[in-house]
C-alpha cells in the first residue's frame, strides 16, 4: 500500500487532534525547526539584557533620566518590565507550539495560531494536491536542513505552506506518494462504479 518512507510512526499512535476521523492514522506531525524559533527569541533576549542594564545602571542608582525616584517606584517599573518579558516569551512559545502541520493517511491538516485568541485550521485531501515544492534558503537552513514546503491545490485555497519545517524534501516525497495513492484509489472506485460493482 505505502512505501517504507510512508509508514505510521509509533510516536504518533497515541496522538489525536480535534476533528480527527475514526479510521485516520497520523503519518507526520510537524512544527517549525527549533533554530527558526530561536531567532524569534532574540529580541526577547535583548529586552532581557535591557532590563538587567536598567536594574544595575539606572534604577540601581536611584536616578531615572536624572530624576531621583523611590525604591518602590523602581521596583514597580522592574516588575512591569519583567511581566512584559514573560508575556513576550509566552507569545513566541504559543505561536511555535500551536502551529502544527499534520499529515495523515487521508489528508493534510494545517493548524496556525495567531496570537492567543485566533486560530486558523484548514485541511486538504491528498487527491486534491496538484504540486509540491520545497524551498531551502540561507546558510543555517541549508546546513540544518529545514525550509518551506508549498502545496499547490486544485481547490479555492491556492497553496498550503509548511513554514520552516525540518527535512522538507522528505515531507515532499511523502505527500507526493500519498497523492499518487489517493488518485489510484479514486480511479479504482470509479472503475468499480462503471463496472456496476459499487
Amino acid at each position: 500500500m505505502f512505501s517504507e518512507e510512508i509508514d505510521f510512526q509509533e510516536k504518533y499512535r497515541d496522538y489525536t487532534f480535534k476533528g480527527m476521523r475514526r479510521e485516520e492514522g497520523i503519518i507526520l506531525m510537524l512544527r517549525r525547526h527549533w533554530l527558526a524559533v530561536l531567532f524569534e527569541f532574540l529580541p526577547v533576549f535583548f529586552f532581557f539584557l535591557g532590563i538587567i542594564f536598567l536594574h544595575f545602571f539606572i534604577l540601581g542608582q536611584n536616578a531615572f533620566f536624572f530624576i531621583n525616584i523611590s525604591p518602590n517606584l523602581s521596583g514597580l517599573i522592574e516588575t512591569f518590565l519583567i511581566l512584559i518579558l514573560w508575556l513576550a516569551i509566552f507569545v513566541v512559545w504559543v505561536d511555535y507550539y500551536l502551529d502544527v502541520w499534520i499529515i495523515t493517511d487521508q489528508r493534510i491538516v494545517n493548524i496556525e495560531q495567531y496570537g492567543f485568541f485566533r486560530r486558523h485550521v484548514s485541511e486538504l485531501e491528498h487527491g486534491k494536491v496538484q504540486d509540491v515544492t520545497t524551498e531551502v534558503q540561507g546558510i543555517f537552513p541549508t546546513l540544518l536542513n529545514f525550509g518551506y514546503v508549498y502545496i499547490q491545490t486544485a481547490g479555492e485555497k491556492e497553496r498550503f505552506v509548511f513554514k520552516q519545517i525540518p527535512n522538507p524534501a522528505r515531507v515532499r516525497k511523502i505527500i507526493m506518494q500519498l497523492q499518487k495513492h489517493a488518485i489510484l484509489e479514486e480511479k479504482k472506485k470509479e472503475g468499480e462504479i462503471l463496472r456496476g460493482k459499487a
